[in-house]
């Protein structure tokens, strides 16, 4: 891909490094050094040179590209001592070409996190997909793990702010919040779930999700990444309700798969779910925000079973299908089971 320039005698003229503006705000020294493709425009090094003083690199060199040049990142020392020498190229669209990313003159915002990133893990973390929430997949494993931390204590009728700060204190991430935000979070509503014995993260998304609040894993300039909690409609991705089990029912939850001899008669389904997700030590978390948009109380429904032998599983299903309601088994972050309740409708 990469040939000698045709125009070495102006490139000669940029041989010498240029050293950024100011020093480099990380211990890393970070070298870049910029082979011109042929066909690059005449002009192109000095508007380079200039657009690149923006940034915290140790020096910027530009050149002609020589046979078997190929774009690089070369990693010295190690520590303290940790320095990069960065080898790009400046092609003939007058495009900066970079292990990992491609860069136009202007892309500020794209090329100093691509410089955030080198320094934060080498070629390694260039190298590494961005998934959700724009984390690596390793931050979102530490994320994850982060959140596995249990509710210890009762939340039923307990004021939702309380159990929310009670929860966000026994955690080593922080959380962010605008002033509105924390306005909702104060309203004195209690919380309608028991949530002791669940992981923080799905016990906070659980008690925030009535209030129209979603929480979402965000990275801050210095590579922190904190908790921000904002209203659904200002965030496209946000910490759900739990996951989906990897392992079948059987292994998941195995007593929903127990058969019983059953009989229900004109009996309120909150009370019958209670007494289920007792004798399973199952939690039973609700999706209020579908069963109030589809006027759905389980306290005011009636339900009834003939008698009949049949296993928990299959007692649910029957159950919640007379209130249009479904049940969905998920785990939280310590991969404890629950059963996440909802509408059948959207």
């Amino acid at each position: 891909m990469v040939s000698p320039s045709c125009w070495r005698g102006i490139c000669a003229a940029f041989m010498a490094s240029f050293l950024a503006a100011g020093t480099a705000q990380a211990a890393e020294r970070v070298d870049l050094e910029l082979m011109t493709e042929t066909g690059f425009p005449v002009t192109g090094a000095q508007r380079w040179l200039a657009a690149l003083q923006d940034f915290p690199f140790n020096a910027v060199r530009i050149r002609s590209a020589r046979p078997g040049d190929q774009v690089a990142v070369q990693e010295r020392g190690s520590g303290d001592t940790r320095s990069y020498l960065v080898i790009g190229l400046l092609t003939e669209r007058n495009t900066l070409v970079l292990p990992g990313g491609q860069f136009r003159m202007g892309d500020t915002e794209g090329l100093r996190k691509w410089l955030g990133q080198l320094r934060e893990g080498g070629e390694t973390r260039l190298q590494e997909a961005e998934g959700p929430f724009g984390l690596t997949p390793a931050e979102l494993v530490a994320v994850h793990d982060a959140l596995r931390v249990g509710v210890t204590f009762s939340t039923q009728g307990q004021p939702r702010f309380d159990v929310l700060k009670r929860i966000s204190s026994g955690l080593s991430l922080s959380f962010l919040a605008d002033s509105e935000t924390r306005q909702i979070m104060l309203v004195r509503e209690p919380v309608v779930d028991e949530l002791q014995g669940l992981s923080a993260g799905t016990a906070m998304v659980a008690a925030l999700r009535p209030l129209g609040l979603v929480m979402a894993p965000q990275k801050q300039a210095d590579g922190t990444i904190k908790l921000w909690i904002t209203d659904v409609r200002r965030s496209a991705e946000s910490w759900p309700v739990g996951w989906p089990p990897q392992k079948p029912l059987r292994d998941t939850a195995p007593r929903l798969l127990e058969f019983l001899k059953v009989e229900i008669k004109d009996t309120p389904l909150a009370e019958a779910l209670t007494a289920i997700s007792t004798r399973l030590d199952l939690p039973l978390l609700f999706d209020h925000n579908g069963l109030a948009r589809h006027k759905i109380d389980p306290a005011q429904v009636k339900v009834s079973l003939p008698a009949e032998r049949m296993y928990y599983q299959r007692i649910l299903d029957r159950l919640l299908n007379q209130a249009q309601l479904k049940s969905e088994l998920r785990i939280d972050e310590a991969e404890r089971p629950f059963l996440w309740i909802s509408t059948l409708r959207k």
